[in-house]
């Protein structure tokens, strides 16, 4: 079956600018994770568009203004980016920076100052006007951001003990989701004989595998119990935990999450063609006619897409195992 590529880049109506449709790219770049904060496109257009001949750039490419990118094969254009212009080239040929809701986000302003303060009402007070999916049950305690931005609060949420990585999902924001964010949607399958260009995945049998966990639950006081278990010299690993008050409790999740990561299986990034496209959140299920006992399903970390040279790949990162 011939695979003909087509792409769409479409710029919304915006301060008096009419809506315009690109269908003539040259390339397109675009970077997802859930651990990255911003979703990041590029796209350059080529050389012999007369359009922008007659036209400032700069009039058209607007910073701040809405855009949509989408391609796919045989007339199909799949949703690959949403977002806004941040950056556009002067020069020839043109090439568009953009970064998806986040971009706009982050830059809003922070002084809040709470009591008891949970996860969701700290989102609350520092996104008041956007749709919130954050992980229930988080208590923060008595927290403080004077002359702060939502991206100085993302960040240090992002970082121990919190552990807690936030994204936009369209216009929502999520936060603490990342796996099990889309646990609901169906699995796709990759074969790593037909469906993979390359792959830098490396796979490791139980018996292989020497590992350490540390567990810590954040307590409503702000206090920590901690705990460990494993093995010294192997992969370490942090897991955080919320208002789990007996250390009892602690090793048991540890235990679990143990006995999930003792299981064997890859770890790393395979690349595949353009279809079925994948985004971070999803699980995919791969498979080997090489090594059939290899078979296993994985949440998807990261996602790179690549639109040129007559090819559409993505670089798809493996998070934890099913």
């Amino acid at each position: 079956m011939i695979l003909a590529m087509n792409a769409r880049i479409t710029l919304p109506e915006h301060e008096g600018r009419r809506q315009l449709i690109i269908n003539q790219v040259s390339a397109i770049t675009t970077e997802t994770s859930f651990k990255q904060l911003t979703d990041r496109a590029t796209v350059t257009l080529p050389r012999n568009v007369k359009f922008f001949d007659k036209h400032k750039v700069r009039d058209i490419f607007r910073r701040g203004a809405p855009i949509k990118i989408e391609f796919g094969y045989n007339g199909e254009y799949i949703t690959e980016f949403e977002g806004y212009i941040t950056q556009a080239s002067a020069n020839i040929p043109i090439e568009l920076v953009c970064e998806d809701e986040m971009w706009k986000l982050k830059q809003l302003p922070v002084n809040v100052s709470l009591q008891n303060a949970t996860l969701e009402s700290l989102f609350k007070a520092i996104a008041p006007n956007y749709d919130l999916d954050v992980l229930e049950g988080v208590q923060l305690g008595n927290v403080r951001f004077a002359n702060s931005t939502v991206a100085q609060v993302l960040d240090k949420l992002s970082k121990e003990p919190y552990n807690l990585y936030s994204y936009m999902k369209g216009k929502q924001l999520v936060c603490g989701k990342y796996y099990a964010d889309d646990t609901e949607e169906e699995t796709i399958n990759f074969h790593l004989e037909r469906n993979a260009v390359s792959n830098d995945l490396n796979y490791r049998s139980a018996e292989d595998i020497t590992l350490k966990i540390k567990g810590v639950s954040v307590l409503k006081n702000g206090g920590k119990i901690e705990a460990e278990i494993g093995e010294a010299g192997g992969d370490e690993y942090q897991l955080t935990y919320y208002n789990i008050e007996a250390k009892a409790e602690v090793l048991k999740l540890l235990e679990k999450d143990y006995e999930t990561k003792k299981r064997g299986g890859f770890d790393g990034s395979f690349t595949a063609f353009g279809t079925p496209s994948v985004r971070h959140g999803l699980k995919v299920k791969l498979t080997s006619d090489l090594y059939e006992d290899r078979s296993g399903t994985y949440y998807v970390e990261a996602v790179n897409k690549t639109y040129d040279n007559a090819k559409i790949r993505q670089e798809i990162t493996l998070g934890g195992a099913v």
